[in-house]
């Protein structure tokens, strides 16, 4: 009895270990990551300043976004960003964004892609929307939420030349 348990568990061990990677990249489903950051320190280099605080929906923790670039003034009432979200919690990855933020009314859209994390989620696409807004502290915030799309499969539009 005891020779055939161990195989069995070791079976049942590797089609955990390799079923759940191959069913995580043959079909990851989108997911959500909803923040609400505020600014928490200048630097540290190469970024000039980064906002943390919470995440929840489809990951619980928390994020630090890492502003690389920001340049007031691209066009008249538009912002330039780039940033890093690094995510830690119940699914560790980071995500390079770069977008524009309307100075109007604080709204912004940057999209990018996930540079590090799990195997199966790097190069996933990523569309950030957030809303900008300052504490009654006067700190600095922004609330909104990350767009995460896993792409594993060339579609029709991929690496086309026109």
């Amino acid at each position: 009895m005891r020779t055939t348990r161990i195989p069995t568990l070791l079976a049942g061990a590797l089609l955990l270990a390799f079923g759940s990677s191959a069913a995580l990249a043959g079909g990851a489903k989108p997911f959500e990551v909803d923040f609400d950051k505020c600014f928490a320190q200048n630097g540290p280099a190469p970024y000039l300043f980064t906002f943390s605080g919470p995440v929840s929906g489809d990951v619980s923790g928390s994020v630090a976004a890492e502003v690389l670039v920001y340049v007031v003034g691209i066009e008249p009432n538009w912002t330039h960003i780039q940033a890093d979200y690094v995510v830690t919690g119940s699914l560790p990855f980071t995500a390079r964004v770069g977008g524009r933020r309307d100075d109007r009314n604080g709204n912004a859209v940057l999209n990018g892609y996930v540079s590090a994390g799990p195997a199966w989620l790097i190069g996933a696409a990523v569309h950030d929307e957030f809303g900008s807004y300052t504490r009654a502290d006067g700190t600095p915030c922004a609330k909104g939420t990350l767009y995460i799309t896993p792409r594993w499969r060339l579609t029709h539009n991929d690496d086309r030349d026109d």
